[in-house]
């Protein structure tokens, strides 16, 4: 079984008090106009301590709800690409092959790729733009055996 999932938009927060909150709304951070959102260039490393391009992000001034959209359609985060795969034997054996025995094998993440958390998206952290852990529910390569007595 395999799935191939895109990642989901990111939902953007300015943890900054900028007197938003007082009535109930929240804020969100502003955007450079002309700034290219996207990731930085490099290899896996740099693109997890840096998801997104966290320059062309701002504080908005105070009772400004901020220009960034609720959730940003152009930068989200890692999806999934997992591959699960099983392997069978039954073989019969016994008066007119009644009995049985089956072996099976099985592979949860069979190429043991990490799946990613999404970034932190609130503009106020110092780990703005920067992902801390592996997406929860996912683990590591498992491998499962199992045998069956049919009778």
């Amino acid at each position: 079984m395999t799935i191939f999932q895109r990642g989901f938009p990111l939902v953007f927060t300015n943890g900054v008090a900028n007197f938003t909150t007082l009535w109930g709304g929240g804020s969100r951070p502003n955007v450079v106009a002309g700034c290219r959102k996207g990731a930085p260039s490099g290899g896996v490393g740099a693109k997890l301590n840096e998801w997104f391009n966290t320059a062309c992000f701002t504080a908005p001034p105070d009772f400004v709800f901020g220009n960034e959209s609720r959730t940003d359609p152009t930068i989200r985060a890692s999806g999934i690409n997992n591959w699960d795969w099983a392997l069978f034997k039954r073989t019969r054996f016994g008066p007119d092959e009644k009995l049985g025995l089956e072996f099976r094998t099985e592979f949860f993440n069979l190429f043991n790729r990490t799946q990613f958390a999404p970034p932190n998206t609130s503009f106020s952290s110092s780990t703005f733009g920067v992902v801390n852990s592996t997406a929860s529910g996912t683990n590591p390569r498992l491998i499962q055996f199992g045998l069956k007595f049919l009778f």
